[in-house]
Order: structure tokens, then C-alpha cells, then sequence
């Protein structure tokens, strides 16, 4: 019974032995893949932080764009006031040449050449009119241009703040599961190291119940010996 029983346990002994093994192993794969996911996890927080600060540049750079489209504007107002003066001037201009030529008409021939400048100075008048409207024109779909951009850059600056929020909510996220795979990671290490004591401990305790069994074993085989050998006796009498 001794021997069967040892047996018995011998066998039990190994399969928790390789049960045990095995285990280990997976825990070492567990832990080697959550240290790996821990790594990915610190290198992405780490390309946030770069994402953000990419951001954080880039709407400074927005904020730079709409101030000096902001100055653009206000000197664009500017050009649009000179340009009315001069309007003013070449209109000014033609009046008094219209009037010049009206008195050169009244001088009869002594003011035929006056006539003919007071005619230039009015040609002269009446284009820079024309150029003087075309600039305007011009300031006008300039300043429509320049409305339009500071708010598309407006827009990109809005949209940087959207996606520095995404982005900030991401790298918090991501820095709770970095420290959660470092902590699940640690304490794998640690059932990792007492599984592989109770394995080694397994073993040897695997080793002894073989010896224990071998032992049975030919105590039993001695048992027989010495019963067959006593078998030989015969006793009488008393």
C-alpha cells in the first residue's frame, strides 16, 4: 500500500511539476509582453508630448499670421485714404483745368497754348480719376482677401485647439495605461518569481517522492524475500 501509494504520489508530484512549468513560462510571456506594452505605451506619451508642443507652435504661428494680416488691414485703410486724396486732387485738378481752358477760350488766340496744357492737365486729371478708382477696386478685393484669410486661419487656429485638446486627453490616457502595464507587470514579475520557487520547490519534492517510491518498491520486493524465506521454517509442539 506504502508503494502504491507512493506511486501514486510520484505521478501526481510530476504533473503538478509540469502544470507548474508551464505556468511559469506563461508568465514569463505575459510579463515580457506587458513590459513591451509598457515601453510602446512611454514612447507614444512621448510622441504626444511632441504632438503638442507641434501644436502649441503652430498656433502661435496662427496667432502671428492674424496679427500681421490684423496690421496688413489697418495699412490697407491707410492706402485707401490716400488713394481718395489723390482722388480728391485729380478731380480738384480737372476742375481747375476745365476752368483754365474756359479762360484760354475767352483770351482768343494769345490763349490757344495755355488751351492746349489746360486740356493735357484735364486727360491727365481724369486718368489718374481712373487709376485712382482702379487701385481702389483693387485695396477692396485685397481687403475681402485678407478677411478671408484671417479667418481661415482663425479656423486652423480653432482646429489646433481641438486637436491639442484630443491630443492632451490622449496623452493622459495613454500615461494611465503606461503605469497600469508597469504595475500589472511588476506583480507578474513577483507571482512569476514564486511560481518559479514553487516549481524548483515541485521538483524537488517530485525527486524525493521517486526516491521515496524506489524505496517502497524494494522494501516491498525485500518483504517478499524474507516472508518466502521464513516459509521454510516449520514449527511443532509447542
Amino acid at each position: 500500500e506504502i508503494a502504491q501509494a507512493s506511486e501514486d504520489l510520484a505521478r501526481r508530484t510530476e504533473a503538478n511539476a509540469a502544470s507548474l512549468e508551464e505556468a511559469s513560462a506563461a508568465l514569463t510571456q505575459i510579463d515580457q509582453r506587458l513590459k513591451t506594452s509598457a515601453t510602446a505605451a512611454t514612447q507614444t506619451v512621448s510622441r504626444a508630448d511632441e504632438a503638442l508642443r507641434t501644436v502649441s507652435s503652430g498656433r502661435a504661428t496662427a496667432g502671428e499670421a492674424v496679427a500681421a494680416m490684423d496690421r496688413v488691414s489697418e495699412s490697407a485703410k491707410g492706402i485707401d485714404e490716400v488713394i481718395e486724396g489723390v482722388d480728391k486732387i485729380a478731380f480738384q485738378t480737372r476742375v481747375l483745368a476745365m476752368n483754365a481752358a474756359v479762360e484760354a477760350g475767352r483770351a482768343g488766340d494769345a490763349g490757344r497754348g495755355f488751351a492746349v496744357v489746360a486740356d493735357l492737365v484735364t486727360a491727365l486729371a481724369m486718368r489718374a480719376e481712373e487709376e485712382a478708382k482702379r487701385a481702389r477696386d483693387q485695396l477692396t478685393v485685397t481687403q475681402s482677401d485678407i478677411v478671408t484669410a484671417v479667418d481661415a486661419v482663425r479656423r486652423v487656429d480653432s482646429t489646433f485647439e481641438t486637436i491639442s485638446g484630443g491630443v492632451g486627453e490622449v496623452h493622459m490616457l495613454l500615461g494611465e495605461m503606461a503605469k497600469d502595464n508597469q504595475a500589472q507587470s511588476t506583480a507578474i514579475s513577483q507571482i512569476s518569481v514564486a511560481v518559479a520557487t514553487m516549481d524548483q520547490s515541485t521538483q524537488q519534492n517530485a525527486a524525493m517522492v521517486e526516491e521515496t517510491s524506489a524505496a517502497a518498491r524494494n522494501l516491498t520486493t525485500e518483504a517478499i524475500s524474507l516472508n518466502d524465506q521464513a516459509a521454510r521454517f516449520e514449527t511443532r509442539g509447542r
